[in-house]
């Protein structure tokens, strides 16, 4: 009985491995990402055959500073992920398990009120943050082109300025769109 299990999980991940994988049909992805590693706002990932990485961040920019927002904030995320398991179900379902390896930087400037009381603000100073951490990742792809991939990692931010740092676990969340590569010389993307 022992045998026959191993034969039919051996024909089964077989019959998985022949399906083609949309990472390798589809390696580039353009989309949105949300997380403390890997960054806010546009990203890029690429897949090779071992090694996926990808680059994330954003900057918002406030001209009228109130108690909740800050007049700069910028960050940059950069990730390495190494695939564990890769499977795909059918052409419009697969899935990826992989490791995430990633450095951050945040910069802000905080708005300050200038007196206690006035609600008047101002641009504090430049704060920067660096970080780094590490964790497991999932990501899903749907009908060979949309990925969303969600991450659990732990990571480590330093703040110089302050000599503050901590350690923290958090979600990440990306939607991206899977193509095939862009094309030079054009502002096409081929599939």
């Amino acid at each position: 009985m022992k045998y026959l299990r191993g034969s039919v999980l051996a024909i089964l991940l077989s019959l998985l491995a022949s399906v083609p994988l949309a990472a390798n049909e589809y390696p580039h992805s353009l989309g949105v990402q949300v997380g403390r590693l890997s960054g806010i706002g546009a990203s890029y990932q690429v897949w090779t055959q071992n090694l996926g990485w990808q680059v994330g961040g954003g900057v918002l920019y406030n001209t009228e500073l109130d108690e909740y927002s800050d007049r700069l904030v910028y960050n940059l995320g950069l990730e390495l992920q190494y695939p564990l398991v890769e499977h795909a179900i059918n052409k419009w379902l697969e899935g990826k398990l992989y490791l995430v390896l990633g450095v951050h930087h945040q910069g802000y400037e905080e708005a300050v009120e200038t007196s206690l009381g006035s609600g008047v603000y101002t641009a504090g100073p430049l704060q920067l943050n660096f970080g780094l951490g590490g964790g497991i990742g999932v990501e899903t792809i749907l009908f060979e082109h949309f990925a969303i991939g969600t991450e659990f990692v732990y990571v480590g931010m330093y703040n110089p300025k302050l000599n503050e740092a901590m350690v923290n676990m958090f979600p990440q969340v990306s939607l991206r769109y899977r193509f095939s590569r862009i094309v030079a010389g054009n502002d096409s993307v081929e599939e």
